[in-house]
């Protein structure tokens, strides 16, 4: 949008004496100033051309249609237009009122000049801010769909090389892996934590080579399908509602379905799928008990609660080491395997913890 050198002001009042007079006073001010004796006119000039205007003076008392009714419909049209209401003494409740409806202050009358004239100053560069935030959001979309497009384009790709190889190395599963924290930046680490911590449960319990092999892949793609879930849900600061709770909800399954068609793959689906049961059956997708859910993904779960915990995310600040251990604890038996908890109490696997990526010797990463 080209910057206008003069700010443009709009006056709606029925006395055609205050318009002049006001008028006067705002050329002599350097403001390029248009004038009209009505709501009605006021509505077409800018339905017809003049919604560049950056400051309506907006009498409240007007025959036929008063300054409110004209608000009302100035504010949902045209809402980065700030309008300053001009009122009588006696209306000073109502232009209170006003600005409840959007209006961005009002001015008595008799108006004086210096008054009029900073308000005028305050309520255009207002405006201005208004517009420039709204070209940054319209940018930060622009980039936001941009970037999902790019992730979605090289996450098809990847996907499309995965279903013709047999078997896929360690720097694919990486890649991948950073495909779903280039989502969602609050995670940037997250995956790779989860697998180390899983990997270090899984080697205390016995667990054989393969099965920590699968497990690690699991672990560095448990989250994937929130490739499927927006940016603001991801990154919302405030709680979720019941709706936006079980869009969230629907990454595991998106995750599986993802990777279900590339068989290499295969074996960790349910690590991906199942890694928000509880022990209980009070989690998701499936609401599995105890058992039932892979021992797999019962170590995830542990793992990716733990990092989540120790992790700042959008809605809340990292909490300590002790508080979340204590967290796991009075998860047991609810939300968690409770001898996998104790074996990851017990043992301390917190401690490996911050990692540069290798604290951990794996079939993977040895």
């Amino acid at each position: 949008m080209k910057k206008q050198t003069r700010a443009r002001i709009l006056i709606v009042d029925d006395d055609p004496v205050i318009r002049k007079v006001i008028g006067l006073g705002l050329e002599q001010s350097g403001f390029e100033v248009s004038a009209v004796d009505s709501g009605k006119e006021a509505l077409a000039r800018l339905r017809n051309g003049d919604a560049e205007t950056d400051c309506v003076l907006l009498d409240i008392r007007m025959p036929e249609f008063s300054g409110i009714d004209v608000l009302d419909i100035l504010k949902k049209e045209f809402p980065l237009v700030s309008v300053i209401m001009l009122t009588a003494q006696t209306d000073l409740e109502t232009a209170v009122e006003t600005m409840k409806k959007g209006a961005f202050d009002y001015i008595v009358k008799p108006v004086r000049k210096n008054q009029l004239v900073e308000t005028i100053k305050k309520a255009v560069r207002y405006r201005e801010i208004q517009l420039e935030n709204e070209r940054l959001a319209r940018e930060n979309l622009e980039y936001q769909r941009s970037l999902e497009k790019k992730v979605s384009e090289r996450t098809r790709e990847l996907i499309e090389a995965y279903s013709r190889l047999k078997k896929a190395n360690l720097e694919t599963v990486k890649i991948l892996a950073e495909t779903i924290e280039a989502k969602d930046p609050y995670t940037r680490g997250h995956c790779n934590r989860v697998r180390v911590i899983s990997s270090k449960i899984a080697q205390l319990i016995g667990m054989d080579a393969d099965g920590i092999e699968i497990l690690e892949y699991g672990a560095l793609l448990h989250d994937i399908g929130k490739i499927g879930i927006t940016e603001a849900l991801l990154n919302k600061t405030g709680s979720l509602s019941d709706e936006e709770r079980k869009c969230f909800q629907l990454h595991t399954v998106i995750g599986e379905n993802i990777l279900k068609t590339v068989e290499f793959f295969k074996p960790c689906l349910f690590i991906v799928r199942n890694h928000h049961e509880w022990y209980n059956g009070k989690g998701y997708p499936d609401g599995l008990v105890g058992e039932k859910i892979g021992i797999s993904a019962r170590i995830a779960a542990i793992a990716d609660a733990f990092d989540a915990m120790t992790s700042t995310r959008p809605y809340r600040r990292a909490l300590s080491t002790e508080v979340a251990v204590m967290e796991l604890l009075n998860g047991k038996g609810s939300q968690f395997d409770p001898a996998l908890v104790d074996t990851f109490v017990d043992n301390e696997v917190f401690s490996v913890l911050p990692i540069t990526g290798d604290a951990v010797s794996s079939p993977l990463f040895s």
